[in-house]
Parts: C-alpha cells; structure tokens; sequence
C-alpha cells in the first residue's frame, strides 16, 4: 500500500486526551483549547517526552470524565507542534495528526 506507514510490532504507551465534538485524521494540523485538569497533564506528559499524544473522540461531548466506554475504538497518535498556557488556566495547542 503506498502512504502506508507500518506500526511498530512493540506496542507503545502515549498520553491520551479525549476530544469533544472533533475529529482529527492523519496529517491534519488543528488548534485545540484543553481545560481539563487531567487532559492538561497529558498534554504536559507529551511535551516532557517525544511531544507525541492519542487523540480519541468522545462519543458524548457532555460527559467531563469519560472512561474509555464513552470514546470511540479509533484515534490518531499526534505529534505536539506547539502549546501555550493561557492565563485563564486553559491551554491553547497545536497538533498534526
């Protein structure tokens, strides 16, 4: 298959941030605005490593500590291109899928 980047057979272990009401796909670059305490830590967790990070939808965007029964099966492993803490506590981040 051309375009086909093969998995590593050693299975990895990324942070995971949940997503409300978007969905990113490969090579997608998309600005995201995270609050959640727990969604910030993982994002923080990514820059101390290799910056890389799964983005999996929720199912219900109303849900504000979704368990993996409330995310889809599928996701995309991200790459970090740039995170800013805003002073309201929030972050604002730059991803490419």
């Amino acid at each position: 298959m051309s375009g086909h980047t093969p998995l590593s057979a050693t299975p990895i272990e990324l942070p995971l941030l949940p997503l409300r009401d978007v969905v990113v796909f490969p090579h997608m670059v998309i600005p995201l605005f995270v609050g959640r305490p727990k969604s910030i830590k993982a994002l923080e967790l990514a820059m101390e490593t290799d910056r890389r990070i799964m983005l999996v939808a929720q199912k219900a965007a109303a849900k504000d500590e979704p368990s993996v029964s409330d995310m889809f099966d599928v996701g995309c492993i991200s790459t970090i291109l740039q995170m800013l803490k805003l002073p309201d506590g929030t972050v604002k981040v730059l991803v490419e899928g």
